[in-house]
């Protein structure tokens, strides 16, 4: 999902932060594949609810083996978030935060989370996925499996199939979706501007400006 307007030469330079920043970063464990599946990203969004619920999220995947790097996008580079799993076989999530939005960010940290459970990526293969998640089609079948996984793992479908808020857009309809299904506000906004194509409306409620200040990016 690789924007042609990217620069190839930012684009390794960006990578090559992200594996130097993961080499910073020690896990007590070793990665599971096992473990990662729909539930397993459930649990991840969950902690959206928390104020502080990014950080609580990249604490809860290095306890898993996982590594989560905040690497800010480069000058010519046109993406939200890279997976790939290095040598020694752990899985290293990279993003971006070039859209300081908590939507963007719990849908971009769990559409890479859905890359590693359907097994996209592989260490012997030294496959890295880049995203450019502005590309609405991504004519690869890999990134409409991954886009699907992270919509329901997000707000599953039975939520969102029957709930007023996917047509109202009122914010006590998003409230009430938000808290049936134990995430925040703002991914339920954040979808239904996606889905709509209309990204003025609801834009109060996207948490705006309040990632990058936690990972003090």
């Amino acid at each position: 999902r690789r924007n042609d307007k990217n620069d190839p030469y930012a684009i390794d330079a960006w990578i090559l932060g992200a594996l130097a920043q993961a080499e910073t970063i020690e896990t007590e464990v070793k990665f599971d594949p096992a473990i990662l599946d729909s539930s397993f990203i459930e649990k991840v969004i969950c902690l959206s609810v928390l104020k502080d619920g990014p950080l609580k999220a990249k604490e809860f995947l290095q306890n898993k083996g996982i590594k989560l790097v905040i690497v800010p996008h480069f000058e010519k580079t046109y993406l939200d978030g890279a997976v790939l799993i290095n040598k020694r076989g752990e899985p290293i999530i990279a993003l971006s935060l070039r859209y300081d939005r908590l939507d963007n960010f719990w849908f971009t940290l769990a559409h890479e989370l859905a890359h590693l459970a359907l097994k996209h990526v592989h260490a012997e293969e030294d496959r890295c996925i880049i995203d450019d998640l502005d590309l609405r089609d991504s004519k690869d079948d890999k990134e409409d499996a991954a886009d699907k996984l992270a919509e329901e793992c997000l707000i599953p479908s039975h939520l969102w199939d029957d709930h007023p808020a996917r047509d109202t857009a009122k914010l006590k309809d998003v409230l009430d979706l938000a808290q049936k299904a134990d995430i925040h506000k703002s991914i339920v906004a954040g979808r239904i501007r996606y889905e709509r194509n209309n990204y003025r409306i609801l834009w109060r409620h996207v948490g705006k400006n309040m990632v990058r200040e936690l990972f003090l990016v």
